[in-house]
């Protein structure tokens, strides 16, 4: 075979291995990240969210309260962190495992309800029909149920338990062809360091264009300058997405490895190979 022809060949031999580390790189990442429901309640409880978001239906009661005669003061044990995590938690876990996902309020409303009793005991109040007490709690709990949906999730719900079931064939087809490729380059080539070159280019080209994502993101801070209204989401967001960048990051740096040890091991086999 022409020279020439045979490092055209192999460029895009390499450049195909290339192109598939770098998409196994961001399923992998993908299947233990945004795929993976304690990723989210990892980073939930990293970024302080059910603080975060306790605060902010507090807030959102306290508006609903002034418009029923209810003091400021009456909200503050209505609501915990507990109840926002378990919740949450059902609530994540019935949208991964592909069902329809709906916020349980009959923890809140039973609260909401005892509290009431209370504070209707404490400052000797009548009410006047158990229709509008109904009505306030339903409210409530209406208040309560859509600040706890997270955005966005009810339309790509579809996608991403599709996504979850796939990705384990995804990721294992794309290793085979991984090794299918490295087999093609090494066992065609008689001088092996010159296989070993083609797998370093492959490798290097791996460690730049994985790398190349979160290198900017993260210089440029970009992630925080995104407006999100929510507190709690945005902390959420940052967090979530600069952990992710992370992860690219960690496997641009294992490419970048394996391309130095595939260059040095390549200078001593060439080096062996003049000598013989």
């Amino acid at each position: 075979m022409n020279s020439k022809v045979r490092h055209i060949i192999y460029g895009i031999i390499s450049f195909v291995l290339s192109f598939v580390l770098f998409l196994i790189s961001f399923a992998i990442v993908l299947q233990s990240t945004i795929l993976n429901p304690s990723y989210i309640m990892d980073n939930m409880n990293a970024s302080n969210y059910f603080v975060d978001k306790r605060d902010e239906i507090k807030e959102s009661l306290v508006d609903l309260g002034y418009a029923s005669g209810l003091d400021e003061k009456f909200f503050e044990n209505v609501v915990d962190e507990v109840t926002i995590h378990d919740n949450t938690q059902a609530y994540l876990n019935s949208f991964y495992a592909g069902e329809k996902a709906k916020i349980d309020t009959t923890a809140f409303k039973q609260k909401f309800n005892s509290e009431l009793d209370s504070y209707i005991s404490k400052n000797n109040l009548k009410v006047a029909n158990d229709g509008s007490r109904e009505y306030l709690i339903n409210q409530a709990a209406n208040i309560y149920a859509a600040a706890l949906r997270i955005p966005l999730f009810a339309t790509l719900s579809v996608y991403l338990v599709a996504l979850k079931n796939m990705m384990p064939l995804i990721i294992g087809g794309l290793a085979v062809l991984v090794a299918i490729l490295c087999v093609i380059i090494i066992f065609t080539n008689s001088w092996k360091h010159r296989a070993v070159r083609y797998i370093c280019y492959s490798t290097s080209a791996a460690f730049l264009t994985v790398g190349i994502i979160p290198a900017v993101l993260l210089s440029t801070g970009y992630m925080s300058k995104i407006n999100i209204d929510s507190r709690a989401f945005y902390n959420l967001f940052v967090q979530s997405m600069n952990n992710i960048l992370i992860a690219l990051a960690i496997c641009s740096v294992i490419f970048f490895i394996v391309s130095i040890g595939l260059f040095f091991l390549h200078k001593s086999m060439r080096r062996h190979a003049s000598e013989d």
